[in-house]
């Protein structure tokens, strides 16, 4: 029995195929620890339904020089997600694979998401929020921080690098979902996203209304 259990484990090794309803999904480059990505592709399958991924053609795993010079772990273009086989485990996958979904929506479905300016507005109330705060800290925060949506270097790396992760968790509970969701307009959509698809419509619905009813309508959609 014992040569079955390695025949099998072997073949999971082996695999380079994937389907994920029906994209196709291949493995570049295998990953580097013990995934089961069956079972990471089965979760996202049973949450997200088929129709909301009508904007991604193919899945790729593995090393790209585009991830490893921006230091990302994934990324959507055009069609494709690009995911790192550099994962820690399958939750990394899972999350990685929601966020950029949710970039592919925002290409189907941006009018609908944020011509309204409803969830530019609760982002930028918070924003706002978020730049007292930090005065109160000393921290100098940019004026912009109050205004700018689109993603920002100079922003990222005074938020990331100038404040940090510590002082700003503190600072954004009640505010936002999650430091990153702060980086710019996309973001803190796709980290709703995130946590929406994974269960977590309590905090999502809390901390950010106007979001909460923009998945909800996504979710609500026909194919």
């Amino acid at each position: 029995m014992k040569w079955i259990k390695e025949s099998i484990k072997k073949s999971k090794e082996l695999k380079d195929h994937y389907k994920l309803h029906d994209i196709d999904v291949f493995i570049k480059d295998k990953f580097t620890s013990d995934i089961d990505f069956d079972f990471c592709l089965r979760l996202v399958a049973s949450r997200i339904p088929s129709y909301l991924l009508a904007g991604i053609d193919i899945i790729y795993v593995g090393q790209f020089d585009f991830l490893n010079d921006r230091e990302i772990s994934a990324l959507y273009d055009k069609g494709a997600i690009y995911l790192t086989n550099e994962q820690e485990d399958e939750q990394d996958i899972i999350e990685d694979i929601v966020h950029e979904i949710s970039h592919s929506l925002e290409e189907r479905y941006g009018d609908s998401i944020y011509s309204d300016g409803k969830l530019m507005s609760e982002f930028l109330g918070k924003r706002k929020k978020l730049y007292f705060l930090l005065k109160a800290e000393n921290q100098n925060p940019p004026i912009e921080m109050q205004t700018q949506v689109a993603f920002d270097q100079d922003m990222d790396d005074y938020l990331y690098r100038g404040v940090g992760y510590g002082l700003l968790w503190s600072l954004i509970t009640g505010l936002f979902i999650s430091p990153y969701s702060v980086t710019d307009l996309r973001e803190y959509f796709a980290v709703g996203f995130e946590n929406y698809v994974q269960g977590d419509h309590k905090t999502v619905k809390q901390l950010c209304p106007a979001l909460f009813v923009r998945l909800e309508e996504l979710f609500d959609l026909e194919g």
